[in-house]
């Protein structure tokens, strides 16, 4: 592959999809189960999905040269 610095990155963007629906169905079944709230619930997801566009962000930055 010519290109191996952008593969980490491309790897976080194709996983992506994934991420979001795994990452709401194991926050609302925490809230289904009264382990956190609701509220809470969407803020795990938030942050877990925030955290994967920062490290795209960060990874794309670090390697743009």
């Amino acid at each position: 592959m010519k290109n191996k610095k952008w593969l980490q990155i491309m790897g976080l963007a194709m996983s992506l999809p994934s991420i979001i629906f795994v990452a709401v169905w194991g926050s609302m079944q925490l809230a289904k189960m009264h382990i956190i709230t609701q509220t809470q619930a969407v803020f795990l997801f938030l942050a877990i999905i925030g955290n994967m566009l920062f490290m795209m962000v960060y990874y794309a930055y670090k390697r743009k040269n």
